[in-house]
């Protein structure tokens, strides 16, 4: 800071290093704001393109089991189906020549068949779900990562707080000084002035990001 016994001097050097302190406030907050709003609009993009291919893998789930399956899906389908009417069948003729249902308490050999079938199916359609699942799980982080950046404005707002009152601090100051400016503008009062108004605007400072600016441009003594 300038020659501390020349109070003119030192009132402009002060006011030279706490321009600067605020200018670098500013600027760092206006770094998180434009974080913050990258971050949500990253996350709003990976969002319609995570419910896109969402819908698109539903829609593909559909199609290949019931509108147009592949070759081995509608081989199974087919063979699922018959097996299962032929059982059916079986059992109906069964019951009607007067025989027990409890013969049918053992798996036969089309039972087999037909749940080998089913498991075979099952798996193709387990396999989407899974990318389904999957999706769910990206979109789910998506927003939690949305709702983490927007956490972000209240410390924003905190740091705008701070930086208006130590401008409001430096306006009482220098206003206390200028009222009488031939009677206050002695070397003790000025320092006095501007030690109360580092001293406020350090006491502002919550996070140590702030501190550590402060003491960067006015010293740890000035804190």
């Amino acid at each position: 800071m300038a020659d501390e016994n020349d109070p003119n001097a030192f009132l402009v050097g002060f006011l030279s290093n706490f321009t600067l302190l605020i200018e670098r406030e500013l600027l760092a907050i206006r770094q998180s704001v434009v974080s913050t709003v990258e971050a949500v609009m990253h996350g709003i993009e990976d969002i319609s393109l995570t419910v896109e291919k969402n819908k698109v893998d539903s829609e593909q789930i559909l199609e290949f089991t019931y509108l147009h399956p592949d070759e081995e899906t509608e081989e199974l389908l087919v063979d699922v189906q018959h097996l299962t009417d032929d059982f059916i069948d079986s059992i109906y003729k069964q019951m009607a020549d007067g025989q027990n249902l409890d013969s049918f308490a053992g798996k036969t050999s089309a039972e087999n068949a037909m749940q080998s079938g089913l498991n075979r199916f099952n798996l193709k359609i387990d396999a989407s779900k899974d990318r389904l699942t999957q999706l769910d799980n990206r979109l789910s982080t998506t927003v939690f990562s949305i709702v983490g950046a927007l956490s972000a404005e209240d410390l924003i707002t905190q740091r705008l707080e701070h930086t208006i009152l130590s401008l409001k601090s430096l306006q009482t100051g220098l206003s206390f000084i200028l009222i009488d400016y031939e009677e206050r503008c002695r070397s003790e009062e000025v320092h006095r002035i501007v030690k109360s108004i580092l001293n406020y605007t350090y006491r502002q400072y919550t996070t140590e990001e702030e501190k550590e600016r402060f003491l960067q441009i006015f010293g740890k003594g000035a804190a």
